[in-house]
């Protein structure tokens, strides 16, 4: 899929015409994201995909989640004995595996 499809598709999911209505619209959607990169579109699209399969989650309610995690990560990591750049590390592997494909929660290994 080109940039210029998933950007249209985005734009119909959300109900918005332009990159900078997006932004003030969905700001939950496009904190985070470099919107000159197709990756950063794709993410974008993945979570309007998902919240259109479970109408009943907001967007909102899964911002919540991944605090969550983070913070259930943080806590359980420190109590391994890790530091919080090692933490920070681990974060990010799990939010670019999540990005690359479906994992579930017993792959990982702290």
């Amino acid at each position: 899929m080109k940039m210029a499809e998933i950007k249209q598709e985005v734009y119909k999911l959300t109900s918005t015409k332009t990159t900078k209505e997006l932004k003030r619209e969905h700001p939950e959607l496009t904190r985070g994201h470099d919107l000159r990169y197709k990756a950063h579109w794709l993410m974008i699209l993945e979570r309007l995909r998902a919240l259109k399969q479970i109408p009943d989650i907001s967007l909102a309610d899964l911002e919540q989640s991944e605090q969550m995690l983070k913070a259930s990560l943080f806590k359980v990591g420190s109590m391994a004995g890790l530091n919080d750049d090692e933490l920070e590390l681990d974060w990010q592997r799990i939010q670019l595996e999540a990005q690359i494909a479906d994992i579930h929660i017993e792959e990982l290994q702290l």
